[in-house]
């Protein structure tokens, strides 16, 4: 597995079959595992929060989430196409495994009616799967964390993946989804993986319509989420517009602007036109 750092940020680049046999041998294992999925907004709230970068790379795998991580890796160390999986794609991989092997699926975040109709999505993919919803209600924004009664009633489950869906946050709450997947695999010794994954239970429940495929194809997903949730433009403007500012900044000061360009725009070339 080769990793690379982007803005302090270490990302794992793994293809598809490499995560696979990577999140079984997790899932296989005997102790709790953190995986993160970073985006361009967790890179930029990590430059100026040191604890939330030290969790995410304390993590035991960080799968890259977010097109723009693709041509920032090209910028900075020429890597040609970092492999990106999103947490929409993954928790449902990861329901599989866990129906395969007899272990528990927690579903842990968002709001009752979406933790049932993401249940019932995983019900009808994988058939006898053993899922469990938590609510975890209000999470403090100056201390993230689980109440106590929460991680001692995940204590009570048997081997269990717990799906940790709370968004990155805002503000002195940014990076809470981390925050409290790190204090799961701290404090909840039977937990195998425990994965952040941002808001795949609202698309995965239906409550949010994902990108028609040619948007997913070519990592437009953003701009669809602009056009059905146009609230969220500050966010979106910070991971396309803002995030690649900061990257072209980084390789002017470090004197290699010239050749990140080139490895850029080759890999804007195999990305948009080497497709088949």
């Amino acid at each position: 597995m080769r990793s690379i750092s982007i803005l302090g940020v270490r990302l794992d680049d793994l293809t598809s079959d490499e995560l696979h046999a990577r999140l079984l041998e997790l899932l296989n294992g005997s102790v709790p595992s953190l995986v993160v999925t970073p985006n361009p907004e967790f890179l930029l709230a990590a430059r100026t929060n040191g604890a939330y970068c030290d969790v995410l790379n304390s993590s035991v795998l960080s799968v890259p989430d977010g097109v723009a991580l693709i041509f920032a890796a090209a910028a900075i160390d020429g890597t040609h196409t970092l492999h990106r999986h999103t947490g929409i794609d993954v928790l449902p991989e990861l329901a599989v495994m866990c129906r395969d092997r007899g272990v528990i699926l927690v579903l842990l975040g968002a709001t009752n009616r979406i933790l049932a109709q993401t249940k019932v999505r995983f019900t009808t993919l994988a058939e006898e799967i053993s899922i469990i919803t938590v609510n975890p209600g209000f999470i403090h924004a100056e201390d993230p964390k689980l109440a106590q009664h929460l991680i001692e009633d995940l204590c009570l489950v048997g081997p269990c993946v717990v799906a940790v869906a709370l968004g990155q946050g805002s503000g002195r709450s940014q990076g809470k989804q981390e925050f409290v997947a790190a204090q799961i695999v701290a404090s909840v010794p039977n937990a195998r993986i425990v994965i952040g994954v941002g808001g795949a239970f609202d698309v995965l429940s239906g409550v949010v319509r994902r990108a028609p495929m040619i948007f997913q194809r070519f990592g437009f997903e953003w701009l669809w989420r602009l056009y059905v949730e146009p609230w969220r433009f500050r966010r979106i403007f910070r991971a396309t517009i803002l995030f690649p500012i900061i990257v072209a900044y980084g390789t002017v000061r470090s004197g290699t602007f010239g050749r990140a360009l080139v490895s850029v725009a080759a890999e804007l070339r195999s990305h948009f036109f080497s497709r088949s």
